[in-house]
């Protein structure tokens, strides 16, 4: 069952479960997206200057629709660190399905990214611009809609974004905001950052058993490549496959998840004699006795200089 993931600051939890049985999630639209150059990424800037301002006419007259955005995952750091305040704050997971039967009509699409514009609207745009016929026109717009909702640099792919747009009016304008309502049986948990406020984590723990909703902690392990999750009965997971999963094999001192057959993760199986021989090998150690490894510190940060 495919999800999909929406990134908060951890002072909005009470805001987002308000309205009793929804979720209500901000909306903006495509002049306030957070990468300026998205309205003008679908077109071949080496196009005659009258094509261009035809191009940019166009794009003047893309209907502005509320718009909110969601990953493909929960585990990603820059989304935690501009999404979510810095690993302060949460993660809900949805359910794709859910939400597409729920705002049937209304896209729910993946972001395509691309180094370069699309091919094809360069011709789309020439024969609009030259032939001056409304069908055409009406062509470019759908094209330039679809690039401008659903297109973004290449720079931005670590996000993994997918798109809601509302093309059926279904937001609720809230304080001069569109709110979209989802119901909260499509809202299957809640992931709360590593550095998720501890005063807070009570609270996030009850909106998840009001909503019936699984909790998770993110966990940014000593010896596992990713973030890995961790239940309210300290159960480890991991997140593959477009789903959270049970961690199948887990380190028997730290529980963190492992990827190699193993009873112990690499910095575990560290023993005290390991431990032992690393100090008594340690150059720094000895210079230290010396009372010198300060001169000798700073005296080797100056070569090359």
């Amino acid at each position: 069952m495919t999800k999909i993931y929406k990134y908060f600051s951890n002072d909005v939890i009470e805001l987002v479960f308000e309205k009793e049985g929804f979720c209500g999630v901000k909306c903006s639209l495509p002049k306030d997206y957070n990468d300026p150059y998205e309205l003008f990424l679908g077109m071949d800037l080496n196009t005659p200057t009258d094509q261009l301002a035809f191009y940019k006419d166009i794009i003047s007259e893309i209907p502005q629709s509320p718009t909110t955005c969601f990953s493909k995952s929960p585990i990603v750091s820059p989304m935690w660190a501009h999404y979510a305040n810095n690993h302060t704050g949460f993660v809900l997971e949805f359910d794709l399905k859910g939400l597409q039967s729920h705002f049937d009509g209304n896209p729910i699409w993946d972001v395509d990214y691309r180094k370069q514009p699309l091919e094809s609207l360069k011709k789309i745009l020439e024969r609009a611009a030259v032939l001056k016929k409304p069908r055409y026109s009406f062509d470019l717009q759908e094209a330039v809609f679809v690039e401008s909702y659903f297109a973004k640099y290449d720079d931005w792919k670590y996000e993994q974004e997918c798109r809601f747009v509302d093309m059926k009016n279904v937001t609720e304008k809230v304080v001069g905001n569109d709110i979209l309502y989802i119901p909260c049986e499509v809202v299957t948990a809640i992931i709360v950052g590593p550095k998720y406020p501890e005063d807070s984590i009570t609270l996030s723990k009850e909106v998840a058993a009001i909503n019936s909703l699984a909790w998770y902690e993110l966990v940014i392990g000593k010896s596992h490549p990713k973030p890995y999750m961790k239940s309210e009965s300290e159960e480890t997971f991991t997140f593959s496959e477009e789903c959270i999963t049970p961690s199948t094999s887990t380190c028997n001192s730290c529980a963190e998840p492992l990827v190699v057959d193993s009873e112990l993760c690499s910095w575990c199986n560290i023993t005290e004699a390991d431990k032992e021989n690393a100090a008594r090998n340690n150059p720094f150690r000895m210079i230290n006795a010396m009372g010198q490894l300060d001169s000798y510190m700073s005296s080797m940060s100056k070569i090359g200089k």
